[in-house]
């Protein structure tokens, strides 16, 4: 059996929509919580070459895709994240 543990976190930075929905490498932040929320932090360049920021990496941002409403997404907003690695 696979357990996913999906949590809410704010950005800690406004984010750019692609046109396809995406996975955004981050680090959660525990000591920044806001409202009970930890903050996460971008590991930096997402470009599938840069494998350093998979590696420091603790949760995958789920991103939503670019939309005629949504172009991006402003620091402090809520998006889903993805836990792989311990926390």
């Amino acid at each position: 059996m696979i357990c996913v543990f999906v949590v809410h976190v704010q950005l800690d930075c406004d984010v750019d929509l692609d046109s396809r929905p995406e996975f955004h490498r981050a680090v959660l932040d525990w000591s920044c919580l806001i409202d009970g929320v930890p903050l996460a932090k971008s590991t930096g360049n997402q470009l599938s070459s840069r494998l350093l920021s998979m590696h420091s990496a603790n949760v995958l941002l789920k991103l939503p895709a670019t939309s005629d409403q949504l172009h991006h997404l402003n620091k402090g907003e809520l998006v889903d994240a993805i836990v792989i690695s311990q926390l």
